[in-house]
């Protein structure tokens, strides 16, 4: 999207979770990601009168270095609500991208490079779009970490496990916070809204073995005031 840092797609809503097919320019994905949570998650809380996390845990990012990939990838995205039941095909289920592709509808998802891989001819490329989204896609892409060339496949596999432990405010941003609230509880800040976002920090940075005097020190807490918390809570 322009101004955004990054393209998108494709996209697909489901119940409790959504699958985003984006290239990112210049920023970090764990912080695009921040801004789409927090952003829809205040539309859908005003939206419904509700409060707090609209979607649970953090995403999960499947590298794709060969655009030649990108169309399985956005077919099984699209292909998602079939195989949870709730459509019989693409073209019923109203919350994904698919409309963009099928209609030729313009609109925030960049299409074009899509498209011309199937046809430099626009109404040819929109008939073999149909034609390819009704094939059914075999790849289960819940189960891949990294697309493309093999030696890349390595070396990519490789700097993920050097850098498989997240850091600290990695983790807090993935809690769903808005900008004032992370900085408010980077701060130190003792409001009770705050209290179950300190919480799920506390517990997933526990899991990656941060001990309590790191964990507490980056949101401006005590090593005691975290295990007293967590200790709290259960």
């Amino acid at each position: 999207m322009e101004g955004m840092n990054y393209k998108l797609y494709g996209y697909v809503l489901m119940d409790n979770h959504y699958h985003l097919a984006l290239q990112v320019f210049g920023k970090k994905l764990q912080e695009i990601m921040h801004q789409v949570n927090n952003k829809y998650s205040k539309y859908f809380n005003y939206k419904y009168k509700r409060v707090g996390h609209v979607f649970q845990g953090r995403y999960k990012a499947i590298l794709v270095q060969d655009e030649r990939y990108l169309l399985s990838l956005v077919r099984y995205i699209h292909q998602n609500p079939i195989k949870a039941g709730m459509c019989k095909t693409v073209e019923d289920y109203k919350w994904s991208s698919d409309i963009f592709y099928r209609a030729g509808k313009k609109g925030f998802i960049s299409t074009e490079v899509l498209l011309d891989m199937l046809s430099s001819d626009r109404k040819e490329a929109i008939s073999k779009y149909q034609e390819y989204m009704q094939q059914e896609e075999e790849t289960d892409y819940d189960k891949v970490k990294i697309l493309g060339e093999e030696a890349y496949q390595i070396m990519c596999s490789t700097r993920i496990r050097v850098e498989q432990r997240k850091r600290l405010d990695e983790i807090l941003m993935d809690q769903g916070l808005s900008q004032e609230q992370y900085e408010l509880i980077k701060g130190g800040s003792r409001r009770r809204d705050l209290t179950r976002y300190k919480v799920d920090y506390i517990e997933e940075a526990i899991k990656l073995n941060y001990t309590h005097k790191e964990i507490g020190t980056n949101i401006s807490m005590s090593d005691a005031a975290v295990r007293n918390l967590i200790s709290r809570i259960k």
